[in-house]
């Protein structure tokens, strides 16, 4: 059955140059991923010369718009996969199975168009973040067809996760929640150290917000569909 899809794996990255080579060590041994994508958003650190070491594509974005543009951009150069899986690029412990997890459920139930994968076993406080709040887990696996039907998202930056749940849930699309047991991720303080990191925690949870309770008016603003340019070729 995997064969039959094409599956894309989607790698969104800001200055994630000392953690990145691990999750793309990890995925390009995977045989049956068709792509694999790191979206680089104009990092300063070399993200970018890290992932050209390995045989993936690489997208790099002339300014920092967030994950949710850089998401958005990887889907519209792969407009033909017929599964997405994100990833972030700071991952701990990711194995062929932690994919398999995401994917296996998308191919064998045509009624569910996501599914969230939620820590176990990893790190402490990581695993209880993602059973509180499993709405903002980043690892994900997605129909294609679908999100490329999705108003454009490019706007929600780190909210990006918030949004296609909730759309998910208003539409009474399929969604399943998935351990993925012994994967984590570095916390930002440990990635900035504990004040910078502290400021880019509190931003996340500022865009979050942002998105949970503007993003209908946001759509009205941003009414072009994900996959609009795919309708419009030919």
């Amino acid at each position: 059955m995997l064969e039959s899809q094409k599956i894309t794996i989607l790698i969104p990255a800001h200055n994630e140059a000392p953690r990145l080579s691990k999750v793309l060590e990890s995925v390009c041994k995977i045989e049956w991923v068709d792509e694999i994508v790191v979206i680089d958003s104009h990092s300063q650190d070399g993200t970018r010369d890290v992932a050209r070491r390995f045989p993936v594509d690489v997208i790099y974005l002339d300014s920092d718009r967030g994950k949710g543009a850089a998401l958005v951009e990887g889907i519209r150069r792969k407009k033909d996969s017929d599964i997405y899986v994100f990833l972030d690029a700071d991952l701990v412990g990711l194995t062929e199975e932690h994919i398999l997890a995401l994917v296996n459920p998308l191919i064998e139930d045509q009624s569910l168009v996501m599914t969230i994968g939620v820590f176990e076993e990893g790190r402490k406080w990581g695993d209880l973040a993602q059973k509180l709040f499993p709405i903002l887990n980043g690892m994900r696996g997605i129909r294609g067809k679908w999100v490329r039907s999705l108003p454009d998202f490019s706007w929600t930056r780190f909210g990006v996760e918030v949004f296609l749940t909730r759309l998910a849930q208003e539409n009474k699309a399929g969604v399943k929640f998935l351990p993925l047991t012994g994967l984590a991720h570095y916390h930002k303080e440990e990635k900035y150290g504990p004040f910078l990191g502290f400021y880019h925690r509190v931003k996340m949870y500022i865009e979050i917000v942002q998105t949970l309770f503007l993003y209908k008016k946001r759509i009205e603003n941003y009414p072009k569909l994900i996959g609009e340019e795919e309708k419009n070729v030919g």
